[in-house]
């Protein structure tokens, strides 16, 4: 008994596979699921969010097919395309530092992305 309970508490330590996409992930929070993929973006204010996602091949701007469910292929900053979480307030952002906003990237569509 011993042995198990150290073993989930060594899992908890390490951190544990998210599964709803775009939550909070870090070096010890990982990512898992459809969103494996923990990207890190800055806005111009300094402000940092870490969050969940994956790749995806075809900006859209719109729902995308090859991500999870209300999600949008994005390019951000000129970069890869990634699957970022379409909303309509800020609340819906379930990362640290995340709001809903129309971005030059986003196609007219809004976005969870880092807060200006």
């Amino acid at each position: 008994m011993r042995l198990l309970l150290t073993a989930l508490c060594l899992s908890a330590a390490l951190g544990c596979a998210n599964d709803p996409p775009y939550q909070n992930c870090s070096r010890t929070v990982l990512c898992g699921g459809d969103t494996s993929l923990c990207l890190s973006t800055t806005a111009p204010s300094g402000r940092t969010a870490l969050f969940c996602t994956s790749r995806c091949t075809t900006p859209t701007g719109a729902a995308s097919s090859e991500c999870p469910a209300n999600s949008a292929c994005v390019r951000l900053n000129n970069g890869d395309p990634v699957c970022l979480l379409r909303c309509t307030t800020d609340s819906e952002c379930p990362f640290t530092n995340g709001a809903c906003l129309v971005t030059a990237d986003s196609m007219g569509q809004r976005i969870c992305t880092v807060r200006p």
